[in-house]
């Protein structure tokens, strides 16, 4: 799934590994049980409850991992 997004401008899907070198960034965000997705800004991460396959994993991504009306993006 990672790959689907390597070239977007505006969307990421990365993993960090809790256990290794990630251990104080899921600290940072109370992640406590694995696997655990999160989504949205990074300074508002949500909790993702939605199907784990492939095809719900990109569906919402399609369809929540885009840019919002904000002042860099005033069109929308």
């Amino acid at each position: 799934m990672i790959a689907d997004f390597a070239d977007s401008p505006n969307q990421l899907v990365a993993d960090v590994d809790c256990t290794g070198a990630g251990e104080p960034l899921c600290d940072d965000f109370g992640i406590e049980g694995f696997p655990t997705l999160k989504w949205g800004d990074p300074s508002d991460l949500q909790d993702y409850n939605g199907g784990r396959s492939y095809d719900d994993l990109k569906a919402f991504a399609d369809e929540n991992l885009k840019p919002l009306c904000s002042v860099t993006n005033i069109d929308l």
